[in-house]
């Protein structure tokens, strides 16, 4: 499904639609280039899965992992700082992405695939995610391409913007 948003607010709204969509043990790999709006997507993302108006979501590039409590738990990974496979192992995502019990959004997920064969994850597999891949078209314009990936018969809702 493709998703074009013209404004930050519309990046929030559609983030909420398909945040009251994902259910505990979904995992969200978040694909785009620097400013792309990954962060307020997930913004949105949190609002949809109950996190409070007033609790902040901000990118965890210096922290690599924020946890947040909306209805059930959101774990918020950021990837852009680690530089290896190695790193990126050392954080014990299995534990998070997993467990069963939380939705996990990943920016930079590029990062999981290993460069030399780009269609394998690391030494973890994630069978089951939700892949979306943000593309920056002007100063406000995205597209978003929201790809739901070995989740049986989940579909995705329609999403109303306008």
């Amino acid at each position: 499904m493709q998703v074009s948003t013209h404004s930050h607010g519309e990046s929030l709204a559609l983030g909420e639609h398909l945040g009251q969509w994902l259910k505990a043990g979904d995992i969200v790999l978040l694909f785009g280039d620097l400013g792309s709006g990954k962060t307020t997507l997930t913004q949105g993302l949190c609002r949809g899965l109950g996190l409070p108006q007033n609790e902040y979501v901000r990118s965890p590039s210096f922290t690599l992992i924020n946890e947040y409590q909306g209805a059930i738990p959101i774990y918020h990974i950021d990837l852009y700082r680690l530089d290896t496979i190695q790193e990126i192992e050392t954080l014990g995502l299995e534990e998070i992405l997993f467990a069963g019990k939380s939705v996990s959004i990943v920016e930079w997920a590029e990062k999981l695939f290993p460069p030399t064969n780009p269609d394998a994850f690391l030494s973890f597999e994630i069978d089951k995610r939700v892949e979306i891949r943000i593309e920056i078209n002007s100063e406000t314009d995205r597209l978003l391409k929201i790809a739901p990936v070995n989740l049986g018969d989940r579909t995705l809702p329609t999403f109303p913007l306008h």
